[in-house]
């Protein structure tokens, strides 16, 4: 879904990485702990963080690269922080909150949310600035019949097609 929606091979990689680096670490706490973790709770919170928490590298990477095409690359990962912080940082808190209040499952989804949510404004902009080329380099763009984009005509303008948005003038069909 994210090879589709961002049309580059390398950016989903990215942030999946990002993403399950943070799942790796949540987990290495009840390793390091000594603390048993059951298999449904791993498979459980791994589910919810990797399902939620994509979300806020989707968030990120969204903006940054709207932005990049009108800015360089490390003053729209500036902007695109400042933009996304109060998203990220609201719902990672609550996600966070209530995983904190339900028990061993809660404190690996609350602990995780957190990991994730430091990666993703810590790491994901460095990653996203250096990856860039490579981000560039995998992009591709599906071939579409449909130009989106808003053109302007003066004088007698001839269209063959369907004519979407605001028309100011004369239209005889």
């Amino acid at each position: 879904i994210l090879l589709f929606t961002f049309n580059s091979a390398g950016l989903p990689v990215l942030l999946i990485l990002v993403i399950q680096g943070s799942i790796w670490i949540n987990f290495s706490f009840p390793y390091l702990q000594d603390s048993p973790l059951y298999f449904l709770g791993y498979l459980i919170v791994n589910s919810i963080q990797m399902g939620a928490n994509i979300d806020y590298a989707i968030v990120i990477s969204s903006h940054y690269k709207d932005l990049k095409q009108s800015m360089p690359p490390k003053e729209a990962i500036i902007v695109t922080l400042n933009q996304s912080f109060p998203t990220i940082f609201t719902s990672g808190s609550i996600l966070a909150a209530a995983g904190a209040l339900i028990a061993a499952i809660g404190t690996c989804l609350s602990r995780g949310t957190i990991i994730s949510i430091i990666l993703v404004l810590g790491v994901l902009p460095q990653i996203l600035v250096l990856g860039d080329f490579i981000i560039e380099k995998t992009s591709f763009e599906l071939k579409s019949r449909i130009n989106l984009t808003p053109q302007s005509f003066t004088g007698a303008t001839r269209v063959s097609g369907i004519i979407r948005g605001q028309v100011n003038g004369m239209v005889e069909g």
